[in-house]
């Protein structure tokens, strides 16, 4: 069993409900959209060819020895088949995963958090599919985790603002301005001058992109 990998490597987690959190990043390669605004391009493209045993001993290599998250992300994690990867760590870590919330697979409820995206008009691909939303909310709603969404324009903040009038968001929505494009005071006045419907929301930023960290 092999998985095409972009880069395993030690930070902090930036984004969302985990920020700051010391992690352990395995990066597979290859995704199935093409967002205008993404950080990881090169991450569409080819990687190595990792065993699972390769993949588990090089992330166990990285680890300071006090860290307790391994962090699944992309490129899109769930176009391979991760279920042995997680398998071969959970002794080890807890697992979380980030997903762009196209896709829906089982092993979403063998993480220990799942943080999934809901993608706005500025990234290309617009979220439509609220069948496959509702299966990962549910995923989240028995494990733990968050959904996340960029915002780019206050056209993008309108349509998170009726997609939740669309879907039952129960579970914790964090919004973070789209680096480059707006600020994090533009995106916290959109949200005073308008609260979304949500109960469990935050308004935050990237911390690696602050910290200048991969």
């Amino acid at each position: 069993m092999s998985l095409e990998v972009s880069e395993i490597f030690f930070s902090l987690n930036g984004e969302g409900l985990l920020m700051g959190v010391p992690t352990l990043f395995v990066r597979l390669s290859g995704c199935n959209l093409r967002c205008t605004w993404c950080d990881t391009t090169y991450a569409w493209d080819p990687g190595r060819s990792l065993s699972v045993d390769q993949i588990k001993n090089q992330v166990l290599e990285k680890d300071n020895g006090h860290c307790q998250w391994a962090l699944l992300t992309g490129g899109e994690p769930l176009i391979q088949d991760v279920r042995p990867l997680v398998d071969a760590l959970k002794p080890h870590y807890k697992i979380a995963i980030e997903t762009n919330g196209s896709l829906y697979r089982e092993v979403l409820h063998d993480m220990d958090f799942i943080s999934a995206d809901i993608k706005p008009p500025s990234s290309g691909n617009p979220t439509t599919e609220y069948g496959t939303l509702t299966k990962i909310i549910d995923a989240i709603t028995e494990r733990s985790g968050q959904l996340k969404a960029i915002i780019a324009s206050r056209e993008d903040y309108a349509f998170i603002r009726a997609l939740t009038r669309e879907c039952d968001i129960t579970v914790p929505l964090v919004l973070q301005p789209c680096w480059g494009s707006v600020t994090y005071d533009f995106l916290c006045n959109l949200y005073l001058e308008s609260p979304l419907p949500v109960e469990s929301i935050r308004i935050l930023t990237q911390l690696h992109k602050i910290g200048n960290i991969k």
